[in-house]
Formats: structure tokens, C-alpha cells, sequence
């Protein structure tokens, strides 16, 4: 079962990957950021040109995660991918109307992608400054980063029923680092359950 997890920046998709890859002990695939990414990239994005050459990585970036995953998958893992096709459609909107053609020809990409569930996390905006002001990336004016929030989160709220298996949740509220936040997130998205790692207290239960 591969489960993409989708929304916009700082949402908390790349937290929500690794603990949920972590909690079902069958693997994660994320984006990556700075360090992973060709450093023009990121120049670019913040320079807000090169749209096509900037989605088309992207995609590349998704599609060498999906065909990964799909040679590990099985009929009772649950693997986790941050990126979708959704994704790459939703950010269309934060580019000039000119953009949109060429855009739209790279959806393409992820034609063959096709998750067995796609999560998609949205927010308050002020969830989202709190998150980018704790991250304390140089790269990311905060201002910028809620503005472009706000623009991709409604284009997802708005491509959401075009996409089979796909739950928005809004995750206000919710911790990614408690059990109780990801049983939450893992009730709601309708998962299948995880097996826990059993721990023996020995002596130390006894004494209690």
C-alpha cells in the first residue's frame, strides 16, 4: 500500500512521513530540501522563475520514489511518499498565467503514479508561521512562505474530489511527535493498523 502525503509548505508533511515511516517500520520516501536538492533549484524558487524546469525536477524527483517504492511494496506494508500528482498541480497556481501551459504539460510525469491513498494536510495560516518560524530556514522569508501557503492549500482544498482515495485533514491542533496526534491522523485517513515493537520491563514492572 503506498499513502502520498500532500499540502502545502511548512504543513508538516515531512514530519508526518517520518513518524508514520518510523511507527509502520515499512519505509518512507520524502522530497527532500536544502542539501538534497541541485542548489540552482532552490535559487530559482526563491528567484520565482524557471517554473517549468522547477516542476519538471520535482516530478523527476517523485517519480524516482515511486518506482523505488513500488519494488518494495506488498500486500501487508504500508509505505509512505511526500509528493503526489496533486502536488505538481496545485503549485501551478503560485506562477504567472503564462507558466500554466508548459506546467500543465509536465502533470504527465505522474501519470503513473497512482497512490492507494493520498493524504492531504491543511491548516490554519498561523499553524503555518509558527512551523516556518521554528524551522529557521535562511532561504524562507515567512511572509512569503504563508502567502504561497494560502494560494497552494486552496488549490488543493479545490483538486481534492478530482483525485480518487484522497482525505483532507486539518491537522490544527494535532502533534506529529504524540501517539495520540498520529493515531489521530492514521483514524481519520482510514490506514490499516501498525503492529507495535513490544517492550519487556523485566524487573522494573515488578517492582512498580
Amino acid at each position: 500500500m503506498l499513502v502520498a502525503i500532500v499540502g502545502g509548505p511548512g504543513v508538516g508533511k515531512s514530519t508526518l512521513l517520518r513518524q508514520l515511516g518510523d511507527l509502520y517500520h515499512h519505509g518512507s520516501y520524502g522530497e527532500g530540501e536544502k542539501g538534497v536538492w541541485e542548489p540552482e533549484v532552490l535559487i530559482d524558487i526563491a528567484a520565482g522563475r524557471n517554473a517549468v524546469g522547477v516542476t519538471e525536477y520535482f516530478g523527476r524527483v517523485y517519480d524516482a520514489n515511486y518506482r523505488d517504492a513500488a519494488e518494495h511494496d506488498g500486500p501487508d506494508k504500508v509505505i509512505f511518499i511526500e509528493g503526489a500528482r496533486i502536488t505538481l498541480e496545485a503549485h501551478i497556481v503560485e506562477y504567472p498565467e503564462e507558466d500554466h501551459a508548459g506546467l500543465r504539460n509536465t502533470l504527465s510525469i505522474g501519470d503513473s503514479w497512482n497512490p492507494d491513498k493520498v493524504i492531504i494536510l491543511t491548516s490554519s495560516s498561523d499553524t503555518i508561521e509558527k512551523h516556518i518560524r521554528q524551522r529557521h530556514r535562511a532561504f524562507e522569508r515567512v511572509e512569503n512562505m504563508v502567502r504561497r501557503f494560502r494560494l497552494i492549500d486552496a488549490e488543493f482544498a479545490r483538486l481534492a474530489h478530482e483525485y480518487p482515495n484522497t482525505v483532507l485533514i486539518n491537522r490544527d491542533g494535532t502533534e506529529f511527535h504524540d501517539r495520540e496526534g498520529l493515531d489521530h491522523i492514521i483514524d481519520l485517513a482510514g490506514l490499516p493498523p501498525f503492529v507495535d515493537i513490544p517492550y519487556n520491563r523485566g524487573a522494573a514492572a515488578r517492582e512498580d
